[in-house]
């Protein structure tokens, strides 16, 4: 595939600069928007703006909704208002709105007042829904159907509108004050004798949900139930838009990303890594490294607190990067389970004693297995028995500690309406370097006899 854009990109660049702009639009004409929209990208703005005005007004549209933000806003930046208003005009609802998502107010007031009438309205409806919310991502373009239409009557429906609307397999059929009364698939209507009622079809029951719902949990709903489109209402029960399969994908994707910047201890970036600058991604990073900085005062209180343990036995000094490093990672490993769990609906409230138990004895397992080859290499080493007994005990302790830390932080966060995913990383880390050093020296002081 590789080898194929390389040529593809090659033979871009030949027909370029030869000036053959003619044979260069013919075959742009005979690739995919994604692929189109990938050679642009890694374009110059002013080369990349030539090739996009080569395309037909269709394909444009079509390769405009696949570009990045920073891309697609310097494409803007060279329309005339009217060649703008062509190019949102015919964008599908839902990506016109993650575009006015990125583009700062002044443009977005500018666009809006170019759009006609009946999209301008669907446009700030949609923009009008809280961001993280499904009525903000949904698409009002989708076949509805009377329910008192037949089989050939609604084939006739969505043949004149098919051409206007994000998805035709799924119908959602409505009564005359537009509330859902059901979906029925295009397959069942083809299938079904001409002149089957739809009410007959369709499913009568179907999962749906509401404009207000967050968009991840409208995400999770989807996946459920492996739909392909699902409704979505309003507070009266009256359906106004669709989720499609691309879209949740984008979300799952914006969702995924999310929440592994916030694991790792990174704000979440909203452009690319290469669209950020440089003080951004600082900027972003900053903050988590400063909470460790911040935090560690606290280890470092410790360790001059049981300064006296160190000067009377030296050798416990050469174990305190194997504790911490066993405890924080046996805590982010947990953490990362549990917030999976939380993500994906596996686990809820109600789970938190279940998790507590399973993950005690993992610790235990864990620790012991540990705490035995630590000792070992403390035997090895010659410390002598006390600290030998001294390692191992502190690594089970500290282990069965760092499981039980990193279980219980994403459960307490959700508790208190944060995001789960940022209990995990540094944040885990650093609790559990702490814990692990007190459950350490105060071991080593009551076993070895010191202080």
């Amino acid at each position: 595939m590789k080898e194929i854009r390389a040529k593809i990109v090659a033979s871009v660049e030949k027909l370029f600069g030869r000036k053959q702009f003619k044979a260069l639009k013919d075959l742009l004409c005979t690739m995919e928007p994604v692929d189109i929209a990938d050679v642009l990208s890694g374009k110059p703005p002013a080369e990349r703006v030539f090739l996009f005005r080569l395309l037909p007004k269709d394909l444009a549209i079509d390769v405009f909704e696949f570009l990045e933000g920073t891309e697609r806003e310097e494409l803007l930046s060279s329309f005339t208002d009217a060649e703008a208003a062509a190019v949102i005009e015919e964008m599908s609802d839902d990506d016109r709105t993650a575009l006015f998502d990125e583009l700062p107010a002044k443009t977005v007031k500018k666009l809006l007042f170019h759009l006609s009438p009946e999209e301008r309205k669907i446009a700030n409806t949609l923009l009008n829904y809280p961001e993280d919310s499904a009525g903000h991502i949904m698409t009002t373009e989708f076949i509805d159907l009377d329910e008192t239409l037949t089989a050939s009557g609604a084939l006739d429906t969505i043949r004149e509108t098919a051409s206007k609307k994000e998805t035709i397999y799924t119908a959602f059929v409505v009564d005359e004050e537009r509330r859902l009364k059901g979906t029925v698939r295009l397959e069942d209507i083809i299938l079904a004798s001409p002149d089957a009622p739809v009410s007959g079809l369709m499913d009568e029951h179907p999962v749906f949900t509401s404009t207000e719902t967050d968009r991840e949990e409208a995400a999770g709903t989807m996946s459920k139930y492996d739909l392909q489109a699902m409704p979505v209402l309003d507070r009266e029960h009256r359906l106004v838009g669709i989720l499609t399969f691309d879209d949740i994908l984008d979300v799952v994707q914006e969702e995924a990303t999310e929440d592994f910047e916030r694991m790792a201890g990174i704000s979440p970036v909203e452009e690319s890594y290469m669209d950020a600058g440089v003080l951004t991604l600082t900027r972003k990073r900053f903050t988590w490294l400063l909470v460790c900085i911040v935090t560690q005062v606290f280890s470092s209180f410790i360790l001059e607190n049981y300064a006296f343990a160190l000067e009377s036995v030296v050798a416990l000094a050469f174990f305190i990067p194997l504790l911490i490093d066993t405890g924080g990672n046996t805590g982010t490993q947990s953490a990362t389970l549990v917030i999976r769990g939380l993500t994906t609906g596996e686990l809820s409230g109600d789970d938190v004693k279940k998790v507590i138990s399973k993950e005690l004895v993992l610790g235990l397992l864990l620790g012991g297995t540990l705490g035995a080859l630590a000792a070992l290499r403390a035997l090895t080493m010659g410390t002598g028995y006390g600290v030998v007994l001294t390692v191992g005990i502190s690594v089970v302790a500290v282990v069965s500690l760092g499981n039980l830390v990193g279980s219980l932080m994403p459960f307490a966060a959700r508790k208190f309406g944060i995001d789960p995913a940022i209990m995990s990383g540094p944040f885990i880390t650093t609790v559990v370097d702490i814990i692990g050093l007190l459950v350490y020296f105060e071991v080593a002081r009551r076993l070895l006899g010191l202080g």
